[in-house]
């Protein structure tokens, strides 16, 4: 028999709409950064959402995690409202926020200290996340002494050790080197094949947006709509073949780029008259 959940979208947006005061003033002037936002993802989707800078994007994944709440508009987790943080999401950041003073292990066995898991339980279940991400020779290591690309793993690590089934990662790749973030889209790629988590993916990167995403979600400048969704048909697993080199890659690319690049052309027509 069927699992009728699984025509149950992981996350489900509508209307959502959120404004920010200029001030603290409660008199100030308000901004629109998200209008009307409706978006349906799938159990188990890749979807990465790029626009251009001040479109609301970051503050759409918050809205999604519940770190803030809409000012209209509903959140729907797997059918379910919600206004609160809660397990079945977990938040990868650009800036690693790691704790200085714990240890690799301990870095990613907090999440589960906190939930009360049993020690020898949350060390196993660590462990095997450390191991995914390639730093088991590091588990006693501090942050000081690990490269950037090697404390985003271990906010990876940390991630997947909540057990979520939805990851919202907001630039996570950002801060690192363009080597080290090839190889970290690779190991990103090999993890969501193998774990098959809903994962939503805020990039700058046009690049970036296309190899990862199974839709891409660009959003206009603000306030933020949606503007398109554009699905992705390349083939999978995409980190055995050269995917930049597939014509599927460039049409995707190009198209996201006229977009973005008219956007722009007439964001900087308007500052100018």
């Amino acid at each position: 028999m069927k699992d009728a959940t699984v025509d149950v979208p992981a996350i489900e947006l509508r209307g959502i709409r959120k404004t920010f005061a200029l001030s603290d003033d409660e008199n100030a002037q308000r901004v629109l950064a998200l209008d009307g936002i409706d978006l349906s993802i799938r159990q188990g989707e890749f979807l990465t959402i790029i626009g251009p800078s001040g479109c609301g994007k970051t503050t759409l994944l918050r809205i999604i995690a519940s770190l803030i709440l809409p000012d209209d508009g509903e959140v729907m987790v797997e059918g379910e409202t919600v206004r609160e943080p809660g397990l079945k999401r977990a938040m990868v950041f650009q800036t690693f926020g790691l704790f200085p003073w714990k240890t690799v292990i301990d870095n990613v066995m907090f999440p589960l200290q906190v939930r009360n898991e049993p020690a020898e339980t949350a060390r196993e279940t660590a462990m095997h996340h450390i191991r995914q991400v390639g730093l088991d020779r590091f588990v006693d290591a501090y942050p000081h002494q690990l490269s950037g690309g090697m404390q985003q793993r271990v906010g990876l690590a940390r991630a997947l050790s909540t057990g979520a089934d939805i990851l919202l990662m907001d630039e996570p790749f950002g801060a690192i080197d363009a080597q080290t973030r090839e190889l970290m889209q690779e190991e990103l790629m090999r993890i969501w094949q193998e774990e098959q988590k809903t994962v939503v993916f805020i990039t700058h990167d046009l690049d970036e947006a296309v190899l990862l995403a199974d839709r891409v979600l660009l959003m206009s400048r603000g306030p933020g709509r949606v503007r398109e969704t554009i699905p992705v048909e390349l083939p999978r697993p995409r980190f055995d073949y050269d995917v930049r080199g597939h014509e599927g890659f460039a049409k995707v690319r190009g198209h996201l780029w006229q977009a973005l690049r008219n956007d722009l052309v007439e964001q900087r027509a308007e500052e100018t008259s």
